[in-house]
């Protein structure tokens, strides 16, 4: 019967589109009131046996507001509403929530980001829904044991979760030239003594939930965002199993849509949520101030003000692909399509019909209402389409602006803004900031000698090999001519240097083959690293002055500027 509704509302606005808004209404009232009135027995039907089928969903951690949704989808009857008996399941050691749902022990589960990494391994998962835009995972250090970067790690401890679990946190860490092998890796606990005592030197922890017990026990730490190292990925994704999807997609569109209702309702009764844990859901015995906490910040990740609770975007899903793939951490293709769920809108379409099927059937008025609302929502989707062909103009537009034409890297408009902004981060967060100035040796003679269309090709060359070089949160620009520049935050003069001597060495290695010769180049590159009340001027001239001692000094060389008067080296 869900069949013929839709076939029906389909047919009738296909052979009524274009037509003026009396005659559409005089044609689709009739024939929409024939097809709600033969649904209705089915609608009866269903009423009278409330059968529910049984769903079982495992959570990633104990009882707290991270879940909230799920427990007001529970409590406020969605999930019944949708034909489901739903049971949360608290996390408890030993097997992860992959193994669980994989197992066949649940339907449903809370996982991360890394569920990309099972994907890829031919783990048939799905991911439904993105609970947090931006994960909570962070690694965070006591402020008094000297780790004031992340190269500071090495030859430390670190408690990370096991798995593919923390795959935003070892992304960052390889991001930042970190990987396994630099430190000592501590098995993991829950408890924060651990990290307190000096047992480890990092924990992997949550902004939601480890910041208000450090602060409560007056313990100064530090925090280290993967956001600021170029990793930002989602937090607390839905998944499913893929034969279960296929099974049964009604099932698992109901589940999805209540549990987006349970999170929408959540977000907006924070107090009411908080009550409900403390009275049926403490299982961790945390005070309401805790939980009032880990409310705000969650609401902070969720973005419930900004994007559609559990929004994905499949081009963020291929962002961090690439992330993953960059570090070694994939080498087989992802199916991202089989991988990200996109609900369809006829199943979106009946999820409205069946929640408020006993609306529809009371009366032709709530049909006329419908009428109205479909109406209204072609108009929204017109300026939708209008909003969006003027905002990628506008992208567009801004990437022109910021883009140099020649090389496609930033410009020095971009470059200059960039620098400013990171400047401030700096000063702010007192975190490390290293610039690195960069000039061509003899380019004038490649374009004296072999014209401007080779100096071009020459230009390419080298912005290619140098954007090859820089991590993902470096910026590169090309400032003028043959010169370029990189800012690299987080950044201290040692790790500067060394990416500067790999750049150096690759346009080195770099031949660019032309009708009459091959061209073999150097570049003179010169380090400024951030000091105490720097400016965009003086943190430039530092960085050229030592590019002028590099190029003083024979070329095909890279000076720091707190270096820059030793001897030639």
């Amino acid at each position: 019967m869900r069949d013929s509704i839709l076939f029906n509302f389909h047919g009738v606005l296909l052979r009524c589109g274009g037509m003026p808004m009396r005659a559409t209404r005089s044609i689709l009232l009739p024939m929409l009131t024939a097809a709600v009135l033969t649904s209705l027995p089915n609608i009866s039907h269903s009423q009278q046996n409330p059968e529910l089928q049984p769903i079982t969903v495992q959570l990633k951690w104990a009882h707290q507001f991270q879940f909230a949704g799920y427990y007001a989808a529970l409590h406020q009857g969605f999930y019944e509403e949708a034909g489901l008996d739903v049971t949360l399941i608290e996390y408890l050691p030993g097997l992860t929530p992959i193994d669980q749902l994989m197992g066949g022990r649940v339907e449903f589960a809370v996982a991360d980001t890394g569920a990309l990494l099972y994907r890829a391994t031919g783990v048939p998962i799905v991911v439904l829904a993105a609970i947090f835009q931006h994960s909570p995972s962070v690694l965070i250090t006591r402020a008094d044991t000297g780790v004031n970067t992340l190269a500071d790690l090495r030859n430390r401890r670190a408690m990370l979760a096991g798995g593919f679990m923390n795959a935003e946190l070892m992304s960052m860490l390889r991001q930042a030239g970190i990987t396994s092998e630099d430190f000592t890796l501590v098995p993991g606990n829950t408890s924060l003594d651990v990290l307190i005592n000096g047992e480890t030197d990092a924990y992997n922890g949550y902004t939601t939930n480890e910041p208000y017990l450090l602060e409560q026990r007056n313990v100064p730490f530090r925090v280290f965002l993967p956001q600021d190292y170029g990793v930002d990925f989602y937090g607390d994704i839905l998944i499913t199993r893929e034969s279960l999807l296929d099974s049964q997609p009604e099932v698992v569109a109901n589940f999805r849509q209540a549990t987006i209702r349970g999170w929408e309702y959540a977000v907006a009764n924070i107090e009411e949520m908080v009550d409900l844990i403390i009275n049926n859901y403490n299982t961790q015995q945390k005070s309401r101030e805790h939980l009032l906490f880990e409310a705000q910040e969650s609401a902070r990740l969720i973005l419930p003000n900004v994007v559609p609770v559990g929004y994905m975007n499949m081009e963020r899903w291929q962002r961090i692909e690439s992330i993953f793939r960059a570090q070694g951490l994939l080498d087989a293709p992802v199916d991202l399509a089989g991988f990200v769920y996109m609900a369809s809108p006829q199943d979106s379409l009946w999820s409205l019909l069946t929640r408020y099927r006993i609306a529809i059937g009371i009366t032709a008025a709530l049909i006329m209402a419908a009428l109205l609302a479909l109406h209204v929502w072609r108009l929204r989707a017109l300026v939708a389409l209008r909003t969006r062909e003027l905002e990628a103009a506008r992208h567009q537009a801004e990437s022109d602006a910021r883009t140099d034409a020649l090389t496609g890297l930033s410009n020095r408009r971009l470059f200059l803004e960039g620098l400013d902004r990171d400047l401030s981060r700096a000063a702010r967060g007192h975190c490390n900031l290293a610039l690195i100035s960069i000039d061509i040796d003899h380019f004038k003679l490649v374009n004296d000698q072999y014209g401007h269309l080779v100096g071009d090709e020459v230009l390419k060359g080298v912005a290619t090999v140098l954007a090859g070089c820089a991590r993902s949160g470096d910026l590169v620009a090309r400032t003028g001519g043959e010169e370029f520049a990189v800012i690299c935050l987080n950044t201290d003069a040692s790790e500067a240097r060394w990416l500067a001597e790999r750049m150096r060495q690759q346009v080195a290695n770099l031949d660019i083959n032309t009708v009459d010769a091959r061209i073999s180049l150097t570049l003179s590159l010169g380090i400024a690293a951030y000091q105490a009340g720097d400016t965009t001027i003086s943190i430039m001239a530092r960085a050229d002055d030592a590019l002028y001692a590099a190029k003083n000094r024979g070329r095909n060389r890279v000076i720091c500027a707190e270096n820059a008067d030793i001897t030639p080296e």
